[in-house]
């Protein structure tokens, strides 16, 4: 496992957008998922849409204004449209300058950690904070007929403004691995429906996410909180167990909101309100995994609006 660090830069404010429109599941599914309600766009809706109010909310939660940004960042991979990219959209509706640094990453669960990272280093270079938008309509590409999947994933929108800050405010850590030979058991081909082979991705979760984040904590500095992928309350507790984290300190937020796929560990700490030490994991499609220690600053606005 290699470690990438990042010295000087701080998360200002997240806000995430979720759909008003909460679809509950039968009591057998959230017995077993401990996912009671998902979060569902109304048709139409697209993931630009969600981020798009959720940048409003946090620019105005944060005093941003849109010549603040250098550089716009779109984590989906639930694009509605192929051309132009999403996070050229978004620059246009919120109308950040032209001169913007603007493109996608098209990641699935693993993506806000592989975003935050490059949004880290956009900010320290350019001198201008970063927008880091993360979402997904996920409902778009469900097949009905696999209640297995069906019952667990979610639709839902975040912002993230990344600016930099003085050294006092430490460095952020980071980890990633990337195992494209297991990524059949979690795909959307190309006018698809996602599939997911639960076991399949329960076994890579048990074995290679938990060693990468047992390799990543040793010798680091202590944290406050995790924040893992929100795959499914059961998932979420066992690897916080796994990997040592003690219940209260581990954040829920996916009995309420479902899988939003990257989106869920930013939307997760909005949801929550976690502050302070953070480490987070993403993991999933790819196959693919994100792990980082990151600061939280006690004043950061941190909010969920729905529509």
């Amino acid at each position: 496992m290699k470690l990438h660090q990042i010295e000087g830069a701080a998360i200002e404010g997240i806000c995430a957008c979720v759909p008003a429109n909460a679809v509950a599941n039968d009591a057998k599914t959230a017995a077993v998922t401990g996912i009671v309600t998902r979060r569902v766009a109304v048709p139409g809706v697209t993931v630009v849409d969600l981020c798009v109010k959720a940048a409003e909310r946090v620019m105005r939660d944060t005093g941003t204004s849109p010549g603040d940004f250098g550089a716009v960042i779109f984590v989906s991979f639930t694009q509605h449209w192929r051309m132009p990219c999403a996070a050229v959209q978004a620059q246009t509706r919120l109308g950040l300058p032209r001169d913007v640094i603007a493109f996608d990453v098209t990641l699935a669960c693993s993506g806000w950690g592989y975003g935050l990272y490059l949004a880290g280093l956009l900010a320290g270079r350019t001198g201008k904070k970063t927008l880091l938008l993360d979402g997904d309509v996920q409902s778009e590409f469900l097949d009905g007929g696999d209640v297995s999947t069906a019952s667990l994933l979610s639709d839902g929108g975040t912002a993230t403004v990344v600016g930099a800050a003085g050294e006092s405010s430490g460095a952020w850590r980071f980890a990633f691995a990337a195992d494209g030979a297991g990524g059949g058991v979690l795909r959307l081909e190309h006018g698809g429906r996602i599939e997911m082979d639960g076991f399949g991705v329960f076994r890579f979760v048990a074995v290679e996410v938990v060693g990468l984040l047992k390799e990543f904590a040793a010798g680091a500095a202590p944290v406050e909180w995790f924040v893992p992928h929100q795959a499914n309350v059961y998932v979420v507790r066992q690897l916080a167990k796994s990997v040592g984290f003690p219940e209260k300190a581990t954040a829920v937020s996916c009995d309420r909101l479902g899988n939003l796929s990257s989106a869920s560990v930013p939307a997760t700490i909005a949801w929550c309100g976690v502050r302070g030490k953070v480490r987070f994991a993403g993991f999933g499609g790819g196959l693919s995994i994100s792990a980082g220690d990151i600061d939280v600053g006690a004043d950061r606005p941190l909010s969920v609006v729905e529509t």
